[in-house]
């Protein structure tokens, strides 16, 4: 028995025209048909076809439960923003506490109003009975200021702060009792009786405040003579605060 080879290009040829011959001599002849040949290669896939219509839309998917994920690192700063508009004005606070005291200042030999103050009064010449508490009045100014230091009643007030002398020298024709008193404290004291006519001098240092009120009052029933001599009350800042 003969083989015949082909090659892989020539088979499907063949197989073309023995179908075509096979066609040719069921229409002429009359004889038996023969078995179906065997299956023929599988031919080269054909090109995509078109797209199709678009489908339906879906139904909703289950409720997904929301995932986060790590916090990310901070982004860098932004530019500073502009300035806002001016805002009402606040309510007034209360005041501040007292501050702590300064040091003390240091002296330059420049002369300053409040850095020095001086009167001197000295009283009417006539003879004066003065009971116990009661105020004795010099109202005749020597060194006053611009303006009266005693009133009518006999008080210095004071109107610089700081560290004074306070004098005074009366003339008695029996007894003095007096003393030196700031608003209702009294200071100090000082008392002569020789029963003759004398002079009495009393003089203390004082630290005063503004506005406290210095005066030379009785301490018991006194007898003030300034008819031939002089009754004085005399003060001077020696250093303001």
């Amino acid at each position: 028995m003969a083989f015949i080879f082909m090659s892989a290009h020539a088979v499907p040829q063949l197989t073309i025209m023995l179908l075509l011959v096979a066609s040719s001599e069921s229409d002429t002849c009359d004889g038996n048909r023969g078995f179906p040949g065997r299956p023929g290669i599988p031919g080269v896939p054909g090109a995509d076809g078109k797209d199709g219509p678009k489908g339906e839309k879906g139904d909703q998917g289950d409720d997904a439960v929301p995932m986060f994920g790590p916090k990310g690192d901070p982004g860098i700063h932004g530019f500073p923003g502009r300035p806002g508009q001016k805002g009402d004005e606040g309510l007034q606070g209360s005041p501040g506490g007292n501050g702590t005291k300064g040091e003390r200042g240091v002296f330059t030999g420049v002369d300053a109003p409040n850095q020095h103050f001086v009167f001197s009064y000295k009283k009417s010449p006539r003879a004066q009975r003065v009971l116990k508490d009661g105020l004795i009045i010099f109202d005749i100014a020597l060194i006053s200021g611009e303006e009266d230091v005693l009133d009518s009643e006999g008080f210095f007030t004071v109107k610089i702060a700081g560290m004074y002398y306070i004098s005074y020298h009366i003339s008695s024709s029996s007894s003095a009792c007096l003393k030196i008193q700031v608003g209702e404290e009294e200071k100090v004291r000082f008392c002569d009786s020789p029963g003759i006519i004398m002079v009495t001098a009393g003089s203390v240092l004082l630290p005063l405040k503004m506005d406290d009120k210095v005066s030379i009052q009785a301490t018991e029933v006194s007898s003030i003579f300034s008819r031939d001599t002089d009754c004085t009350f005399t003060g001077f800042l020696l250093f303001p605060d």
